[in-house]
């Protein structure tokens, strides 16, 4: 996962260089500004400290990279901001070290002196500073939206279609396997990678697979709705809907995995909520 594209590289790249290169040239190096009188453009200073940006942007790029191969953002933020820091402020020192020199030579005829290098060394960490803070930010925000569109998108329900198969289900249970048309299943219930089938006459079957993904290209056509990670049911199974707390539903089932209890209780979360009525009302209203 990258903090920008190539395309928004280079529009970065366009906009904050010149920028930041006009103002550390004006104000740190020059100190002369255009309402003042024999000024002129500080054409040496802006093309260093562009030239030197560019160099220590693309060794932060470079740095992003390895990083996001080996330590990316989101297994583990703190120690990932720990080694960006420590090899983004290093990286960029010895590029600015070699990089300002030669620039001021280049552009200017002679070499820096020691005052110059030092305001240009606190010029270079503060634009650093705020360049890698801001890719920081970035990702942390791209990792957070990222974490919150994989946790929606696991809770979202798969609707399946209430319709009948005239062939039945063949479910694989210890060494056998049987055949059971959809109206004689209540429900599954998932637990510690055992899926448990309920029949609608109470009796229950511990069944070979260890989770619903074994059963999905059964179900798809059978007309069962995935309630949560745990429970997968028939609509006839259903014996009561009601609203629960922070817009969930509390859904009852019949027969209980107890047959101490008369029924079973189980929620439904809020981003199930409008599949499960949608799925509900194609027979029953709710």
């Amino acid at each position: 996962m990258a903090p920008l594209t190539a395309k928004q590289h280079r529009y970065a790249r366009l906009v904050i260089v010149p920028v930041a290169a006009s103002i550390a040239s004006h104000l740190v190096f020059y100190k002369h500004y255009p309402y003042e009188i024999d000024y002129r453009f500080p054409w040496p200073y802006f093309l260093t400290v562009a030239t030197v940006m560019l160099c220590c942007w693309e060794t932060n790029l470079a740095i992003f990279r390895y990083l996001d191969q080996h330590t990316p953002f989101y297994k583990n933020p703190g120690r990932r901001i720990r080694q960006q820091i420590l090899l983004g402020g290093s990286l960029t020192l010895l590029t600015f070290s070699v990089v300002f020199p030669l620039a001021i030579r280049v552009y200017s005829g002679n070499w820096p002196s020691m005052p110059l290098v030092t305001s240009g060394i606190f010029v270079c960490i503060t634009i650093a500073t705020l360049v890698n803070g801001g890719y920081v930010g970035l990702y942390l925000l791209q990792t957070i939206s990222l974490e919150k569109r994989q946790n929606i998108a696991n809770s979202q329900p798969k609707l399946i279609p209430a319709t009948q198969s005239s062939a039945g289900l063949l479910i694989d249970a210890g060494t056998r396997q049987i055949r059971l048309m959809p109206s004689e299943i209540a429900y599954f219930y998932s637990t510690g990678g055992v899926v448990l089938l309920v029949q609608t006459n109470g009796q229950q079957l511990t069944t070979n697979y260890n989770s619903f993904a074994s059963l999905e290209n059964q179900l798809l056509t059978t007309g069962f709705f995935q309630l949560n990670r745990q429970f997968i049911v028939a609509m006839h199974a259903i014996r009561q809907v009601q609203d629960d707390s922070n817009q969930k539903l509390l859904v009852e089932l019949m027969p209980a995995l107890h047959k101490n209890q008369t029924g079973e209780q189980v929620t439904v979360s809020r981003y199930r909520r409008a599949d499960f009525k949608k799925w509900f009302r194609q027979t029953v209203p709710i």
